[in-house]
């Protein structure tokens, strides 16, 4: 006796459909939104405790996974000092060119990046914008949380007075030659704790700029803006041109090195190592803007046409604006400009009044010390209106790479608030090397090469041990 066939039923298909394909998915959506994080370690900056081409699991609850439709998080822990820690870059806006006024985001597309509505696109422009590489994502390991004092000498770090050779990670220290980079050295200063007052005035610009990122990191929905102007002789001159700008060769330094060789149009005679200094015509009105702008775009961003538009930025480092800082301080202080860059300059070690008293007025004399010809004034604003100061709301945490002589981290852009916070590297649950390119995935005939590639004893790793 013949079967009959079953009758198609659309009911039946779409129950099948719902069980076998709709939940599944949705439950992995929300596992990957609010328990688990899948990373890929990209570079060398945590080796040899994470390798690059490590994938690992990062556990969301461990800190507090995110609130549905808001910017809150439910209760977790804070990371504490050995933690490996998974967090938003705070070098990188939240919302496209740091406007969340102008900018709804819409979904988190995973590895596809982040979409926006613009409400106000240019004439041409379509509203969907497409922030397809980030905000990134970073790893790192905490090494100093709110209350601690963090100091840097020689590539190696001191936490509360005291060296770290025993916290995990203690880096390869690969450089043959120390220099005064954040890299290698940073004088003592105290990571904020929950309800610090911190005064705009009382901090040298690498600070402030420091200070510009806690502001918002923990106010993501408002505009945070640093405005700075030149005053000579007490009239503002923002088009004033420096004649002999020093700027120190370090890997921080590229953006402000390549304006110096552009605007100059210099030809390098011999080779720069780092450490050396260089000089040439820079104008102030090159960091003001970018000061303002916090974020400088790579792709153009009055681009038109087509169904979305492509966004992507890189950070401005706040070592420019020490720089910046240091080169007034030269003027006022009437040093030769031939020379190099004094070391308490390339310290960030600069008198707030940047002037520095003769011997008489050292011993008393009644002659005052002149007004610096040249200052430099901010303005900070947050939401539109300017502050004087900034009371810290969230716990803050300063990160550092294992593999610290390769590493950007807190020692440049400063620390990370309990926000950006996302997960705690767990588990490495797959590991790929692959560096010489010998394997291709559009290539079968180098597929054979796949278990050779996999790093067979790294596959279950704990995090916390490694």
């Amino acid at each position: 006796m013949d079967s009959e066939k079953k009758k198609f039923s659309a009911k039946s298909f779409l129950r099948g459909l719902l069980r076998e394909l709709v939940v599944p998915l949705v439950l992995a959506l929300i596992v990957i939104q609010y328990v688990v994080q899948a990373f890929q370690i990209p570079s060398g900056s945590m080796e040899d405790s994470l390798k690059t081409g490590d994938f690992l699991l990062g556990l969301k609850v461990t800190y507090g996974s995110p609130i549905p439709f808001s910017n809150k998080k439910f209760p977790g822990l804070d990371p504490k000092a050995g933690d490996i820690v998974i967090f938003r870059y705070p070098g990188e806006p939240e919302y496209p060119e740091g406007k969340p006024e102008r900018y709804t985001h819409l979904f988190n597309a995973l590895m596809f990046g982040n979409f926006y509505w613009d409400h106000q696109p240019e004439e041409g422009q379509p509203h969907l914008v497409h922030y397809a590489d980030g905000p990134k994502d970073y790893i790192k390991r905490c090494v100093g949380v709110s209350g601690d004092t963090i100091a840097v000498h020689q590539g190696r770090l001191y936490v509360n007075g005291v060296r770290q050779d025993t916290l995990p990670g203690q880096g390869k220290w690969t450089a043959t030659a120390r220099t005064l980079s954040p890299r290698d050295e940073r004088e003592t200063f105290v990571v904020p704790s929950v309800g610090d007052t911190i005064f705009v005035d009382s901090l040298s610009l690498e600070k402030l700029w420091w200070l510009r990122s806690i502001i918002a990191q923990e106010n993501p929905d408002e505009s945070v803006v640093l405005d700075l102007s030149l005053w000579k002789d007490g009239v503002e001159d923002n088009n004033y041109d420096f004649e002999d700008f020093k700027i120190p060769v370090e890997n921080d330094r590229g953006l402000s090195l390549n304006e110096m060789f552009r605007r100059n149009r210099q030809v390098l005679q011999h080779r720069l190592l780092q450490g050396d200094t260089v000089s040439g015509t820079m104008s102030f009105a090159f960091f003001k803007e970018y000061a303002r702008m916090a974020y400088l775009p790579l792709l153009d961003p009055h681009a038109k046409g087509g169904l979305t538009r492509q966004v992507s930025y890189v950070s401005f480092e706040a070592s420019l604006l020490q720089d910046l800082e240091g080169n007034v301080a030269l003027l006022n202080r009437g040093l030769e400009t031939s020379g190099e860059l004094p070391a308490e300059i390339a310290k960030g070690d600069i008198p707030t009044e940047g002037v520095e008293q003769d011997s008489a007025a050292a011993q008393g004399a009644v002659e005052p010390a002149p007004a610096p010809k040249f200052e430099i004034r901010r303005k900070l604003s947050l939401g539109g209106k300017p502050i004087d100061r900034y009371v810290v709301k969230t716990p803050q945490f300063f990160m550092m790479g294992d593999n610290r002589d390769n590493s950007a981290d807190s020692r440049y852009w400063g620390f990370v608030s309990k926000r950006n916070v996302k997960a705690q590297a767990l588990v490495v649950y797959f590991s790929f090397e692959n560096e010489d390119g010998t394997f291709e995935l559009g290539n079968p005939l180098t597929w054979w090469r796949l278990p050779f590639k996999i790093r067979w004893t790294r596959l279950g790793k704990v995090a916390p041990l490694i």
